[in-house]
């Protein structure tokens, strides 16, 4: 289904659209169930034209542009005669579907992990395009989460910006970046994030990258800004895996991988994908970075053990031990490693999931190998190992 366009008309808080939408969805779902039960029953052709001719006009105003087309399809069926019910049926079950689908991605699927997490946070966005900002403050408002918007001359310390959870900056070819990185020195850690085009944000300095909590590359759909601040707020408040207690006598960076300066990282790669691992192989050591790869769990976890690399990039769904799987052998075992989860799948429940086990970041296929080197070396500087 091709995605929809989102414009919030003037006039119209995000909040307000957002209610707008969820019953325009809401309504769909349930008069589509209704109509297929009671169709061989009973068949009302203008009644049902009707609605049809209602939902492509409200479609149409919400950016719905999909079912604006199906509804307009089922309602020349209709409007036509004589009916066929076999085809009005297949009509109205391709309306359910994409009513489902758009209610699951834009707030009816949010797993509750995240709408806890999020709720009443508030949310900084500086110096973002008007378009940008109305689909993060939708998407926010779906959970509860206050956004507060800034125009990047605001001194990122300031009283305002400074009082939110998270302060998210958008990164152009014409940021100060001496000034960005100035005013990022005032936040405390893990507070700030930068948004922007994959170019710009890896060309930031090293010194600013290191501040950095999450990136949100240009693309970023709703449901990632939220399970990325989501992220950030569990990485604040509390652990993502619980690790049993060291002895006291035993500092916790204790491990000799965590404390020894690194020049060529290691990274093992997991993956059931020959082609996925060809490309993350010859990524990683086109940037100098070492890589060793495994086919499949079992061996992949083997390989983990032995080399202790510095990062791991694991697939979740593989045949036999799946990636969820490793994970959790891993930080059974306490191995002091980041480990970045791939996934084709972009339920939210998944990614979720991974990071209730103890994942540092995550990618959904198809990925871009520059995103995925920028992510990795982000988590390698966390460790504060020397990156090439």
């Amino acid at each position: 289904m091709p995605r929809e366009t989102l414009e919030i008309p003037a006039g119209i808080s995000p909040s307000e659209w957002a209610d707008l939408q969820r019953q325009f969805l809401e309504e769909g779902v349930a008069r589509c169930r209704e109509l297929l039960e009671g169709l061989d029953q009973h068949c009302d052709a203008l009644q049902i034209a009707q609605l049809m001719h209602r939902w492509a006009g409200g479609a149409g105003q919400l950016g719905y542009h999909n079912i604006t087309e199906l509804a307009r399809f089922t309602e020349r069926l209709l409007r036509r005669g004589p009916i066929s019910r076999s085809e009005v049926r297949e009509g109205l079950s391709a309306l359910l579907q994409a009513f489902c689908d758009l209610r699951d991605k834009q707030g009816g699927g949010v797993p509750d992990h995240v709408a806890q997490a999020l709720r009443g946070k508030t949310v900084a966005l500086i110096g973002f395009p008007a378009e940008k900002a109305d689909r993060a403050c939708v998407a926010m408002g779906l959970v509860g989460a206050r956004p507060r918007i800034f125009p990047f001359t605001d001194d990122l310390r300031s009283a305002s910006a400074s009082d939110c959870d998270l302060v998210i900056v958008q990164v152009g070819a014409a940021t100060n970046v001496a000034q960005l990185q100035a005013a990022a020195a005032g936040l405390p850690a893990g507070k700030l994030f930068l948004a922007g085009e994959r170019g710009h944000l890896m060309a930031l300095p090293a010194g600013l990258q290191a501040m950095v909590a999450d990136y949100l590359f240009y693309n970023w759909e709703p449901e990632e800004l939220l399970l990325r601040i989501t992220l950030a707020m569990w990485r604040k408040t509390t652990a993502l895996y619980a690790a049993p207690a060291a002895p006291a006598a035993v500092p916790c960076e204790a491990p000799e991988i965590s404390r020894r300066a690194v020049t060529i990282p290691r990274v093992v790669a997991v993956d059931d994908d020959p082609v996925i691992l060809a490309m993350l192989r010859a990524t990683f050591r086109n940037q100098g970075i070492q890589c060793e790869t495994a086919d499949n769990g079992r061996d992949g976890l083997l390989l983990i053990q032995q080399e202790q690399p510095h990062a791991v990039v694991l697939d979740v769904n593989m045949p036999g031990m799946d990636g969820y799987e490793v994970l959790a052998s891993i930080r059974a075992e306490q191995i002091p490693t980041q480990v970045m989860l791939l996934t084709a799948r972009q339920q939210e429940n998944d990614v979720v999931r991974g990071f209730q086990l103890g994942a540092d970041d995550y990618l959904v296929k198809p990925f871009n190998p520059l995103e995925l080197v920028a992510r990795t070396k982000r988590l390698l500087r966390q460790t504060h190992r020397e990156v090439a």
